[in-house]
């Protein structure tokens, strides 16, 4: 099953199809309303306390309903999405090494985690404790690192 899955994602013809609907998403994330892009934590390298309180004060009760709702459903299929794209790029530069397939993987792991903490401050919003939003704030930034080596690699392998 893994084998069909990762010989669907290398065709030409899926990179293209994840490609748009990566940049749909995107697209999608970006015209979220309550001002709620521009306040994501998603897009942060790392966060504090006060930053979760500014972010989602911002955004309003309404903004965090919609955040909970595009975390859950829109930030699930986003990493999905680019994960299948870095896989399918994977599979074309780097044939004979399958431990290298563990890099983007490892990124959506964080970002699926991130996202289940993310949602749980909002849920318990204003009751914020310091300790999650530094366990938040950690995995956002580990994502990030998993998501720079994962682009990295990809480059070293289209040289």
């Amino acid at each position: 099953m893994i084998k069909k899955y990762l010989h669907l994602v290398s065709s030409s013809k899926s990179q293209i199809i994840i490609f748009l609907l990566l940049n749909i998403c995107g697209l999608v994330f970006l015209f979220l309303p309550y001002n709620i892009f521009a306040n994501m934590l998603d897009l942060e390298l790392y966060y504090g306390k006060e930053n979760v309180v500014r972010n989602f004060n911002a955004i309003g009760p309404d903004g965090r309903n919609v955040y909970v709702l595009s975390s859950l459903i829109l930030d699930t299929l986003y990493p999905i999405l680019y994960t299948s794209l870095f896989l399918g790029a994977y599979i074309k530069l780097f044939k004979s090494s399958g431990v290298i397939l563990f890099i983007p993987l490892i990124a959506f792991s964080f970002d699926i985690l991130e996202n289940l903490l993310i949602t749980r401050l909002i849920l318990n919003f204003p009751n914020v404790n310091e300790p999650h939003v530094i366990l938040a704030s950690m995995t956002t930034s580990f994502k990030w690192i998993a998501i720079l080596i994962t682009i990295l690699v990809l480059i070293y392998g289209i040289i």
